[in-house]
C-alpha cells in the first residue's frame, strides 16, 4: 500500500500536540416518504481530518511550520502526522501468514463485538515495532514501516501478532500560508488543515 507524492518526515511534534481534529465517515442519508431513512455508506474507511494551529505558541513554532510549509509545496506532498489522541497500537493479532507473503498492520477498533473496525496502519514509527509468529518474537526488520506491510514468506500457518507507535499519513488541505501578525513577536496562522492520505 503506497502513497504517492510522500515526504517521510514528521510535522513537529510539539506542535501536532496542541491540534484538534479526528477520524470522519461519509454517509449519505436519504429520508424516505415513510418517514423512515436509508443510510447509505460511501467510504469503506474513515478519513482524519485536522487543524494544527492551536499548537502555534511562539515565533519559532511559527517559523518551523512556514519552513515545512514550503518544503511540502502546499498540498503538493504528503507527511506523517502524529495523533496524539490515537497512536499506540498494542499487542495484537494480525492474521495468519499464507499465500501472499505478507501481512497488511492494522489496529482494531471494539475487537470484542461482532461490529468491530480494522484501520489499517502504514506509517509506523521506526523503532518501535515488535512482531511475533506464534508467540516468538522476530526480528523487527521483517515489518516495513513506511507501508505496515510484513513479510510473512517463511512463516507459513504461523499466527502473527504486532505492537507499535504508528503516525497519519496527511497533507496540507490548503496552497495558501495566512499568517496573522497580532502583536509584536507574536504570530499566529488562523487555520492549518491537514487531511489524512490514503493509498491508491
Amino acid at each position: 500500500m503506497e502513497i504517492a507524492n510522500f515526504h517521510d518526515v514528521r510535522f513537529p511534534e510539539d506542535i501536532s500536540y496542541g491540534s484538534s481534529g479526528g477520524p470522519g465517515f461519509n454517509t449519505s442519508v436519504i429520508d424516505l416518504a415513510s418517514g423512515h431513512e436509508q443510510r447509505n455508506i460511501n467510504w469503506s474507511l474513515a478519513r482524519a481530518k485536522y487543524d494544527a494551529s492551536y499548537g502555534v505558541k511562539t515565533r519559532e513554532q511559527m517559523e518551523e511550520v512556514l519552513d515545512f510549509f514550503y518544503a511540502r509545496r502546499g498540498k503538493a506532498y504528503g507527511f506523517r502526522f502524529k495523533d496524539w489522541m490515537d497512536f499506540v497500537l498494542d499487542r495484537q493479532a494480525i492474521g495468519v501468514a499464507g499465500g501472499t507473503n505478507t501481512l497488511q498492520v492494522f489496529k482494531r477498533y471494539e475487537p470484542l463485538t461482532s461490529y468491530f473496525y480494522d484501520r489499517p496502519i502504514m506509517k509506523i514509527v521506526p523503532g518501535t515495532v515488535q512482531v511475533w509468529a506464534n508467540g516468538v518474537e522476530l526480528s523487527p526488520l521483517l515489518v516495513n514501516t513506511g507501508t505496515g506491510l510484513v513479510n510473512t514468506t517463511t512463516y507459513a500457518g504461523q499466527t502473527f501478532e504486532v505492537a507499535c507507535e504508528f503516525d497519519v499519513p496527511v497533507r496540507f488541505d490548503t496552497d495558501e500560508i495566512n499568517i496573522t501578525h497580532d502583536d509584536w513577536e507574536l504570530m499566529s496562522w488562523p487555520s492549518i488543515p491537514l487531511i489524512e492520505l490514503r493509498p491508491r
